[in-house]
């Protein structure tokens, strides 16, 4: 593919380390010259910007796409990175294609790219469902009476806290949770248009928080916009749980047919995103148990 392709990610000081593995593993990868980096400036030091600068990824401050959005963040300034996931293709323009990756990401390979990219190429929106048979219940429900219960699967359940319109509920229920953590689009693709709309609709809503309000517009414009979209395999936005192979040297799908995994996504791992010496339990091709971090080694 000779598109301009960019792959964009960001965060504050705190995300720093964080995002120094991103970037020296897309750097590993050796990405072709049609490859570019940026990372939003969700509160980063003016050396830390240096430092991204200095490794050919380039730092941008994304503002606040309206007052509302501002005011709800307070001090929260890294929040100006969850909501500029609906402005991407206005700050990248020059892109033919936009690839977000969460700052708690990093590639093994780059076969994830190219799957994303190949669903970007039909004007879809590429992302993954977290409907996988690497979870043991599908949807959350909660237990009222009898054979009777209440489903609580993300989407539904943070649109019923919103008070949305009775469409939109409907169309959410039952529904896998699309996981915003990573994602791509052609620049010039309608879903920006409709995901816009949606997120300030849901910015105005003080029920729902701010944090949210990304995942849910995504959710609402693939479900009840019916805009297309193509689920990611697993390996794309893999959450766990993990297999080490000794003879690939690298982390693969926990499952047959053992995948190497293409992006590792530490979502929810807070000790492992805190400090990278952490190690977790982990099984080997054998199916025995070892201990091991999951962050980039630099």
């Amino acid at each position: 593919m000779n598109s301009k392709v960019t792959i964009v990610s960001g965060g504050d000081s705190g995300y720093f380390d964080l995002l120094k593995e991103l970037l020296a593993s897309l750097k590993k990868l050796n990405l072709s010259e049609n490859f570019e980096i940026s990372f939003l400036d969700g509160g980063l030091k003016n050396t830390e910007k240096s430092y991204f600068n200095s490794m050919g990824a380039s730092v941008l401050d994304p503002g606040w796409p309206d007052k509302i959005s501002k005011l709800r963040a307070g001090r929260k300034e890294f929040l100006k990175v969850e909501v500029a996931k609906a402005h991407l293709d206005q700050l990248f323009p020059h892109s033919e294609h936009i690839i977000w990756i969460d700052a708690d990401a990093w590639l093994q390979n780059a076969e994830a790219l190219k799957i994303m990219l190949t669903i970007t190429s039909k004007n879809k929106l590429a992302i993954y469902s977290q409907a996988s048979r690497l979870q043991e219940h599908h949807i959350q429900y909660k237990k009222i009476f009898g054979p009777i219960v209440i489903l609580r699967n993300a989407l539904f359940k943070t649109a019923i806290k919103g008070g949305l319109s009775k469409n939109i509920k409907n169309s959410l229920i039952a529904r896998p949770t699309l996981n915003a953590g990573i994602f791509a689009l052609r620049t010039n693709a309608p879903h920006w248009k409709k995901l816009k709309i949606w997120q300030k609709k849901l910015l105005n809503n003080p029920r729902i928080r701010i944090f949210s309000t990304t995942q849910l517009a995504l959710g609402i414009i693939s479900y009840h916009e019916k805009m297309p979209f193509e689920p990611l395999p697993e390996i794309c936005n893999y959450m766990g749980p993990y297999r080490w192979s000794s003879k690939l040297n690298l982390f693969t799908h926990i499952y047959a047919p053992y995948e190497p995994i293409s992006i590792i996504h530490m979502a929810g791992l807070k000790e492992i995103r805190e400090n990278r010496l952490h190690t977790i339990e982990v099984i080997d091709e054998n199916d025995n148990i070892i201990n091991t971090s999951l962050r980039f080694k630099l």
